[in-house]
């Protein structure tokens, strides 16, 4: 399916929980001008605490590369879990590009973790990730068993919620899309997917491949946050 542009963002390649043979399936089914990767595709803080690489990660990248190859425009953002490639910002290969933000069109771009007081404390974040991490892993035993709850689930929006409250992440994300002239905002970080007004600016958000499997299409003047379970048939 032909489409304008594709935001897809927090898919922790390299780690337990991610959902990465969703994530290939969503790069096969379309073929967008432009392909946004908004942060956290890539989970470096548990790559260097334990290696988790499956084939399907290593086939999303491929995909990824297919795009550029094809002609699609790879804008990839970094964020606090793949922040290694900030040392890459403003670096352009081809058709692919690495930024810590973009404005397309009237929309401003960032993963969201630059305007997130707690995750600058890079200690608590990491202590963080792998506590979710471990929280997976217990998730998958309890299931074995019988339960239906997700305890990683949980722990997720309880520590998310919590922070989003503590630094108003949404309202900060929209200063910020208001001090660079745009009218819409498009992020990820907190993994909760989210199209809403707020102060006369749209603020979408990508959620995430761990719980919820969403992202963003833009087609046709229209954004619109799919989940993969309900995931459009391709037209031609």
């Amino acid at each position: 399916m032909r489409i304008d542009a594709l935001f897809i963002s927090d898919v922790h390649l390299g780690t337990k929980g991610s959902n990465s043979e969703m994530v290939l399936d969503v790069l096969k089914k379309y073929e967008p001008d432009y392909l946004f990767l908004v942060g956290d595709i890539i989970d470096g803080w548990m790559l260097q605490k334990r290696f988790r690489w499956k084939q399907n990660d290593t086939n999303v990248i491929r995909k990824i590369l297919s795009h550029s190859k094809r002609g699609s425009k790879v804008i990839y953002i970094t964020g606090n879990h793949d922040e290694f490639l900030r040392q890459y910002n403003d670096l352009s290969l081809g058709n692919i590009e690495i930024c810590d933000e973009y404005k397309y069109g009237n929309v401003f771009i960032c993963h969201g973790d630059m305007y997130d007081g707690v995750v600058k404390l890079k200690w608590l974040g990491i202590l963080g990730s792998i506590g979710y991490d471990l929280a997976i892993s217990i998730d998958q035993t309890l299931k074995k068993f019988g339960h239906k709850r997700s305890l990683s689930k949980f722990l997720k929006d309880s520590v998310k919620e919590a922070v989003k409250f503590i630094t108003s992440f949404e309202v900060e994300l929209v200063r910020q899309a208001k001090k660079r002239g745009c009218d819409t905002v498009i992020c990820g970080h907190i993994h909760n997917p989210e199209d809403k007004i707020i102060e006369d600016i749209r603020y979408l958000n990508c959620g995430d491949w761990i719980e919820n499997n969403t992202y963003i299409v833009h087609n046709n003047g229209e954004f619109k946050i799919h989940k993969y379970d309900t995931l459009p048939s391709p037209k031609n």
